[in-house]
């Protein structure tokens, strides 16, 4: 094992042989991941528990396409434009020595087994005799927990209600080696790795799917869940928009929907003039920890990142 900085152009890998270094201009936290996810085009398999939960900091762990190489990448606030690899070579999987490439999660019942192509479970709620979805906390036409919308070439597609196939069928510009996969198993309560939607020449968002089932299903049959929007005013693009402006501001989006229920987080980087503002909004699931969100990071003050995230 090995540990390299991410200062030197290049990614290769072939044979379970691997070299690991690139820079990667990313800002802020909750971008590292889906930046070293597409840029390395590996597979997230999960966070380290130890600084999961500091803003300031992460780690995460993936693994390549062809199961040779795990890299672990660190990432802090105070060089928000450089990234730390570990890289481990693993050894190449036979018929009988098969490579799994997530990481099951326990749960209230049971313990759920890796899917093949996942990227994470789901991890469901203790339930109760009685259980009532919590009421929005907010208003208004820019989050809107009935119906989260988004729109590709015009038409109008819903978080939990559009299928995977849905996009397939109506030309949705998706990226070949990702929709490739769309027909592999997904297995039971597993989230999708993402399906990148191509919006401009180096620019695309991502949209993830669900199995919400007790069975195994393919990915093209499973409902959209989930979708990933980095937000680029240089880049002119009509391939996707939203309910709102992409242009949308924070004096706007608090105009709609108030300030989040815990407040808006702040970072400020005492070593350069680079601050965020992140607002997330958010009802609790029925079925699973965590719940549906919209999250909005503003850097330096401009929007740069949306996520919106479906739950039953």
């Amino acid at each position: 094992m090995k540990r390299v900085m991410a200062l030197i152009l290049g990614l290769s890998m072939m044979l379970g042989i691997a070299a690991c270094s690139k820079k990667v201009e990313v800002p802020s936290k909750k971008d590292a991941r889906n930046a070293a996810e597409e840029e390395y085009d590996m597979d997230f398999k999960f966070e380290s528990e130890d600084i999961s939960k500091d803003e300031k900091e992460a780690e995460w762990v993936f693994i390549s396409k062809d199961g040779s190489l795990e890299v672990t990448v660190t990432w802090n606030a105070k060089n928000p434009d450089e990234f730390e690899f570990e890289e481990e070579e693993i050894p190449v999987a036979t018929e009988t020595d098969p490579v799994i490439v997530t990481t099951p999660v326990e749960t209230t019942d049971e313990t759920l087994t890796p899917a093949e192509t996942s990227e994470e479970t789901l991890t469901p709620a203790e339930t109760s005799e009685e259980t009532t979805k919590a009421p929005s906390v907010v208003s208004g036409t820019i989050v809107n927990f009935d119906e989260m919308n988004f729109y590709i070439n015009g038409k109008k597609y819903t978080l939990g209600k559009t299928t995977l196939q849905d996009l397939i069928d109506d030309d949705v510009p998706f990226n070949k080696s990702d929709i490739e996969d769309a027909n592999n198993n997904l297995k039971s309560h597993y989230q999708s790795s993402g399906f990148k939607i191509e919006l401009a020449e180096y620019y695309s968002a991502q949209v993830y799917v669900m199995n919400d089932s007790d069975e195994g299903m393919p990915m093209n049959e499973c409902v959209i869940c989930e979708i990933y929007i980095p937000v680029n005013k240089d880049i002119e693009q009509d391939v996707l928009k939203l309910d709102f402006p992409l242009t949308l501001t924070m004096a706007e989006l608090e105009a709609s929907a108030g300030l989040p229920e815990d407040g808006v987080e702040h970072y400020e980087d005492e070593d350069s003039d680079y601050y965020s503002d992140t607002y997330k909004y958010s009802i609790e699931s029925e079925k699973y920890y965590g719940g549906s969100s919209y999250d909005f990071e503003f850097v330096n003050g401009e929007i740069r990142y949306i996520y919106i995230n479906w739950m039953p």
